[in-house]
């Protein structure tokens, strides 16, 4: 037995531990229990010995969960005479706590049960600390194993430590290849910098992303989001956790997206096709740093491909590679054009078609070729993408859809350009002769005489008629005289040198520019060699024609310092060998007599002849004929002069114009026209619109907005009654003029229309800048429809580009069912010619809108 101080230092012992202690009898009444197991279960002190367990749990709530555990552990323990241990989850107040509970048996001298202590020791920081580490393995095997990105630890110095599956799929190395190598050999070298920068700041403890080019072991580059993070321990940074999500998917579809919108819009805003095929290049190569792109274009009549651009090809390969035969396996760029697909030669060592070229393409480190055709929107073919590689490799699928939608794009660009070109040569040339057409030889004459004058040098103008052509023509046909004019411009141009220029003026006239002569004696060896040329008979359909041509010459000084003095005067010259019967050259002089100066004596007569009432308007009807509607009439001027009969508008017009007389007569046309409007409104219904041409020098030395305004308000007339016409030649001078004019006439409701398109040297970018209504396709291309293909194509295209401008279209001219069928197959309805209607007096018009037979193509 204990003394009274002995169990007090006892007790004072058991209420010292943090351990649950409980000392029972060896029945199970409790015996002794320490301060914190009372408070643990909120155990009376003065009411719990001498109590078994299930009388304690009926008294105390706290305990009463528990009873059964102890009795149990109670048995266990007796039972098997040792010590055991329990782990026990005990929830006080809502709070849990573990406890590692230990039951000790103690038995008297003779072997009977004693006491049984029971100690509980709380191992909640322990359990919750052993619970934190498992769920961190489970979330660590999960991060690693299980993350959809590539996950790799590195040390300090960029060594791989680890990665997970995905990384190596990533990075297309094992493992334990990996383990073997540092980070930064497996970043492409254009971002080894890049990412070496954001290495270094991750080893100061920040954290950084970047998106990089990462080279597979494949040799295949994927682009990369990788986010690097310090890993620390002891507060040193001792490696870096790094996250890679693939985003080559993504990033290649935005670029794709981004590079088709960069490149339509250069080819939308019209840039030059070189700087469009510069892109496209420059795209192509930014992909790798061992690709050289070249673009040859494929030269149909030849069959050959051409080099178009190749920037950083090797000028030898340029050479090589500059005009290439398209025959079958002769090599990649041949094979291309006829299997129109894309064609890799990924080993040019064994690739038979490079027989004949393969020596020359490995000396200078070519490995692989790619060759892509580029076909137009009607699959034709215009050339070909060729990219030469210095390592063996094949296309990626994403490699073969990019280089798929640049060949579409170049193929835009090709086409555009030779649409471009086309227009721009229909403008400046004579579709019929190819020669270069009045207004561009105007053009360039000038500049020649500008230079000719910087350098004290001497020209000389040739102007050329031919004798009797009107008679072929009358007689024989239009399409005769046609074939003569070309078969007698082919002989012009073989007579003179490659610089001098040769023009088609109008109908039976030629004129040409001659540079580099320093005498006139070999002008006049010149002329007589187009003389015999000329001279020579042309057969057409077995019948021979003979005509000759009179030639008239003018110099530059001496004969005038501009382009239309040197023409009036050498035209002046001409005049007098075809008073002398022609088939002869003449140098032009001041004392000649010249038959020409007859007409210009008319200009004397022109204010007599607008107070005398000489001059008359007609009225040529435009016919939509689909519909059979008439859609308006044409003002036309003739000059019944007294003596002379009708005189040719082509005849009188030019001299008003020269004078200044075209003022007066233009302003009297307009209000003529108005009157006659009115006129016409006041007998009876009449909505259609009346056309009325205005003379250049009228936008240039006139008010023709003002004029139009006050006359339709003196007449009382909408605007929409009355429609201006200008002649596609006025836009290549003055265009500011004209503009603010045509801008001022549509605001007030008159509709523009370009008269005789494709006849000047007006630009696409004028048709984009002035904005008219209409287009008029000239009656010099509709006339030898349809059987002329060059007339036909041209006809076509401007329909087409009147499309796309969102103009109306009409076509001068039609004489026959042929042309007005097809000019409605080719989208055209709007026709003015006389097979519908010949030009018509003012009391004609009526007459014909009531009459309503016009034909109608079904």
């Amino acid at each position: 037995m204990l003394s009274d101080r002995q169990n007090l230092q006892l007790r004072a012992i058991l209420d010292a531990s943090d351990d649950i202690i409980i000392v029972k009898n060896g029945e199970g009444y409790w015996i002794e229990a320490n301060k914190r197991t009372l408070e643990t279960f909120k155990i009376d002190a003065s009411n719990y010995k001498g109590k078994l367990d299930h009388q304690l749990g009926e008294i105390y709530y706290y305990y009463a969960p528990f009873v059964n555990s102890f009795i149990e552990m109670d048995k266990k323990t007796w039972e098997t005479g040792k010590q055991i241990e329990i782990e026990k989850e005990i929830i006080v107040n809502e709070i849990t706590y573990f406890f590692k509970l230990v039951g000790i048996p103690v038995y008297d001298r003779f072997g009977n049960p004693d006491i049984m202590m029971i100690i509980g020791r709380d191992v909640t920081e322990k359990r919750r600390t052993d619970m934190l580490l498992l769920k961190s393995e489970e979330k660590y095997n999960s991060f690693f194993t299980k993350n959809p990105d590539g996950i790799y630890f590195l040390d300090i110095n960029g060594h791989f430590l680890d990665v997970n599956e995905i990384a190596e799929k990533l990075i297309g190395y094992s493992r334990e290849q990996l383990l073997k190598m540092d980070f930064f050999s497996t970043i492409d070298k254009r971002d080894n910098e890049k990412i070496r920068s954001a290495f270094e700041s991750v080893k100061s403890g920040k954290t950084e992303s970047r998106e990089v080019r990462l080279m597979r072991k494949d040799g295949e580059r994927i682009e990369l989001y990788l986010t690097l993070i310090p890993t620390s321990l002891n507060e040193n940074i001792i490696g870096i956790t790094g996250i890679a999500q693939d985003i080559t998917s993504k990033k290649q579809s935005e670029f794709l997206r981004q590079t088709q919108t960069a490149i339509l819009e250069l080819i939308a805003v019209g840039k030059p096709l070189p700087e469009i095929l510069k892109k496209i290049v420059e795209v192509i190569e930014g992909q790798t740093d061992d690709v050289c792109c070249s673009v040859m274009f494929y030269d149909e009549g030849k069959n050959v491909l051409r080099i178009g651009y190749a920037l950083h090809l090797n000028e030898v390969l340029q050479r090589k590679f500059s005009e290439i035969p398209v025959r079958l396996n002769t090599n990649s760029h041949s094979h291309t054009v006829h299997i129109k697909e894309l064609d890799i030669a990924q080993n040019i060592t064994t690739n038979e078609v490079w027989e004949n070229y393969r020596q020359e393409a490995m000396k200078y480190g070519i490995q692989s070729c790619w060759s892509l055709p580029i076909l137009s929107t009607n699959d034709s073919l215009l050339g070909i993408f060729i990219l030469y590689y210095n390592n063996i490799r094949k296309p990626t699928k994403y490699e073969i859809e990019l280089l798929t939608s640049l060949s579409y794009l170049t193929g835009l660009a090709i086409e555009r350009n030779k649409f471009e070109e086309n227009i721009q040569y229909l403008a400046s040339h004579d579709v019929l002769t190819n020669l270069t057409n009045l207004r561009y030889f105007k053009e360039i004459a000038t500049n020649i005489i500008e230079e000719a004058k910087r350098e004290n040098g001497k020209l000389y103008i040739m102007f050329m008629d031919l004798n009797e052509f009107k008679s072929i023509n009358d007689n024989f046909g239009h399409a005769y005289g046609d074939l003569i004019l070309k078969t007698t411009a082919e002989r012009i141009k073989e007579c003179v040198s490659a610089s001098d220029i040769v023009s088609r003026v109008g109908g039976d006239e030629f004129v040409i520019l001659l540079r580099n002569i320093v005498d006139y004696d070999k002008v006049n060896d010149i002329a007589k060699k187009i003389l015999k040329a000329v001279k020579q008979p042309i057969t057409i359909d077995n019948s021979e024609f003979h005509i000759t041509t009179s030639i008239g010459v003018s110099t530059y000084p001496n004969h005038g310092e501009t382009i239309e003095e040197l023409m009036r005067n050498a035209d002046t010259a001409m005049y007098n060998v075809k008073s002398t019967g022609g088939n002869a050259s003449l140098i032009y002089d001041e004392k000649m007599a010249d038959p020409a100066f007859e007409y210009f004596a008319l200009q004397g007569e022109f204010r007599k002849a607008l107070i005398q009432n000489q001059f008359i308007l007609h009225y040529q009807p435009k016919v939509n004929i689909e519909t059979g509607e008439v859609i308006g009439v044409e003002a036309l001027i003739r000059w019944n002069h007294p003596t002379k009969g009708l005189i040719s508008p082509a005849i009188f017009i030019p001299l008003a114009e020269e004078s200044g007389f075209i003022m007066e007569l233009g302003a009297w046309v307009i209000e003529e026209t108005c009157r006659q409007i009115r006129a016409w409104k006041e007998a009876g219904p009449f909505n259609i619109r009346v056309a009325v041409n205005v003379s250049v020098r009228q936008f240039i030395q006139q008010d023709v907005v003002t004029l139009v305004k006050e006359t339709l308000k003196k007449e009382g007339l909408p605007p929409n009654c009355l429609e201006i016409e200008i002649t596609e030649s006025v836009f290549v001078k003055h265009e500011n003029i004209i503009q603010d004019a045509i801008a001022n006439l549509q605001d007030i409701g008159i509709r523009v229309s370009i008269d005789d398109f494709g006849t000047g040297y007006a630009s696409l970018s004028y048709l984009k800048q002035f904005r008219a209504n209409t287009i008029k396709i000239d009656r010099s291309f509709i006339r030898s429809l349809p059987e002329m293909k060059d007339d036909a194509a041209i006809v076509s295209a401007v329909i087409t580009l009147a499309r796309k401008l969102n103009m109306d279209v009409v076509a001068e001219g039609v004489e026959t069912k042929e042309q007005a069928e097809f000019l409605l197959g080719k989208g055209c309805s709007d026709v003015q010619g006389f097979y519908y209607s010949k030009p018509l007096s003012a009391e004609e018009v009526p007459k014909f809108l009531e009459k309503k037979e016009w034909k109608i193509i079904l």
